[in-house]
């Protein structure tokens, strides 16, 4: 069977779209920090008897974590004559959030390390896997903030402007695996409600200082989520049959290229 590892599995995206992958005979490794969201991942993974979930409890930037997702994948491949299909990077961090300037070393590090480095580190250690298959595909999920800057989300739309420039590099110089920048739109999550507080927040900040700076249209569509069913869909069957002529490209779930992925099934 297809092997798929999914980062940040246990809520939001992350989790629909394990829940979407085992809804085929996929073999889905979800990686997450929290324990107790990844067993009830696992309970509702129980209805799907034709795949399998194998749950890493840890977090994405401890090389422990990392590993632990290498040797899982080591011993499925040793054992079951799998192969592994897809990596998907959906793990981030929203904050720090607010004035640019504001921010210490610390936090700028931290959610560096989440957003770029932890994921450029997976697919650093599962190359030696993906050569062994011709249709491999690294599904790294960016934002609407590395298209222009969004007041009070510099930190994270920096993230995911090199994340996006990342996806083109390596699919330059790995022409044999897909790597795309998919973006699932403003989804109904835990991230997004941090969000609509950060941009509230930020809009407070503008008016107590005098600045011209209106956040009421990204506040409106933060206040406006789609549900997680459309982009999650389209994601799993990316991941798992994505057209290599998609391979270093930014996409959102509404764009043309992408209506072939937004059936709920693609045989």
């Amino acid at each position: 069977m297809d092997i798929v590892i999914v980062t940040g599995a246990s809520k939001g995206i992350g989790k629909r779209v394990c829940l979407e992958l085992l809804k085929r005979p996929t073999i889905v490794i979800a990686a997450a920090r929290s324990l107790d969201l990844l067993l009830a991942l696992q309970q509702e993974a129980s209805q799907y008897e034709s795949s399998q979930l194998i749950t890493i409890s840890g977090d994405i930037t401890d090389a422990s974590t990392r590993q632990n997702i290498i040797e899982a994948v080591s011993t499925l491949l040793a054992n079951q004559g799998s192969k592994l299909q897809a990596l998907i990077n959906n793990a981030a961090l929203v904050s720090p959030t607010g004035p640019l300037l504001s921010h210490s070393d610390e936090e700028w590090l931290r959610q560096w390390q989440t957003n770029i480095q932890a994921p450029m580190s997976l697919i650093t250690q599962c190359m030696p896997f993906f050569s062994r298959n011709s249709r491999a595909v690294v599904l790294n999920v960016t934002s609407s903030t590395s298209q222009r800057p969004v007041p009070g989300f510099g930190p994270y739309g920096s993230t995911k402007v090199a994340l996006n420039y990342l996806t083109a590099a390596l699919a330059s110089e790995y022409p044999q695996i897909s790597f795309i920048a998919f973006y699932p739109g403003v989804v109904d999550t835990p991230m997004n409600k941090e969000a609509l507080d950060a941009a509230q927040k930020f809009h407070k900040h503008a008016q107590s200082e005098g600045l011209d700076i209106d956040m009421s249209g990204c506040v409106e569509m933060l206040q406006s989520p789609i549900s997680a069913d459309a982009p999650c869909a389209i994601m799993a069957n990316l991941a798992l049959y994505a057209d290599s002529s998609l391979s270093g490209k930014f996409y959102t779930y509404k764009d043309k290229e992408m209506e072939p992925y937004s059936q709920k099934f693609i045989n």
